[in-house]
């Protein structure tokens, strides 16, 4: 085998181990929490070395900082589970904000939060969730632009998919102590409508002031 080949073949499997150890750390979290989430704990699961886990991922706060990527990708597909199952909808604001609250209920929603509560009083994970975070936005914005992108040109736009998001997260820490599903659907009703009564006005604001500047 030539020296290219083996560098492939050993490219593959590095990618393939930290696909492992990660995947392991991510069910770690969703199954046991923050505090069940040790690089002993993962090692165990991943069914690796302890030099090989550290290789990867240095120290604690780095490994758990790295399963945002997967955590988010995992929401992703609750939201596009969720549309799939309401099927077409006369109302796609509240079917849009519907979506995002099913995957703010699913675990790996909840895990994500976690991470941010703990990095409260944990300096080293905070400073490794900021930089996670800030690379999963993209990802984020992507998916609020596939569900209110109806609604870009309102001048409301950028504010409102923000308190969405910050709606949906109190949603979600508030749903896992005390859930109720009737009280839910009127918060999301409530919410829809008045995001609709907003983002409409203000999207009639600027196409006036367009067609008077025409």
């Amino acid at each position: 085998m030539s020296r290219a080949a083996k560098s492939v073949r050993g490219s593959e499997g590095s990618e393939t181990m930290r696909s492992r150890v990660l995947d392991a750390a991510v069910e770690c979290l969703i199954e046991h929490g923050v505090a069940g989430t040790t690089t002993l704990a993962v090692q165990h699961r991943a069914e690796v070395s302890r030099g090989a886990l550290l290789h990867y991922f240095p120290n604690h706060a780095s490994l758990l900082a790295a399963t945002v990527a997967e955590l988010v990708r995992r929401n992703e597909r609750a939201v596009s589970q969720s549309r799939a199952a309401s099927g077409a909808s006369s109302d796609s604001l509240q079917s849009a904000i519907e979506a995002l609250a099913f995957a703010a209920h699913q675990p790996a929603y909840l895990a994500e939060l976690e991470l941010w509560a703990v990095a409260r009083t944990d300096a080293a994970l905070k400073q490794a969730l900021i930089a996670a975070e800030r690379g999963a936005r993209r990802d984020l914005e992507r998916v609020y632009l596939q569900l209110f992108g109806k609604w870009t040109e309102s001048e409301a736009y950028d504010e409102f998919v923000a308190l969405t998001l910050h709606f949906i997260r109190g949603l979600a820490i508030s749903d896992n102590l005390r859930s109720s599903a009737r009280k839910r659907e009127r918060l999301i009703a409530a919410w829809a409508e008045a995001m609709r009564t907003v983002l409409e006005t203000k999207s009639n604001v600027r196409n006036r002031q367009n067609s008077q500047g025409a």
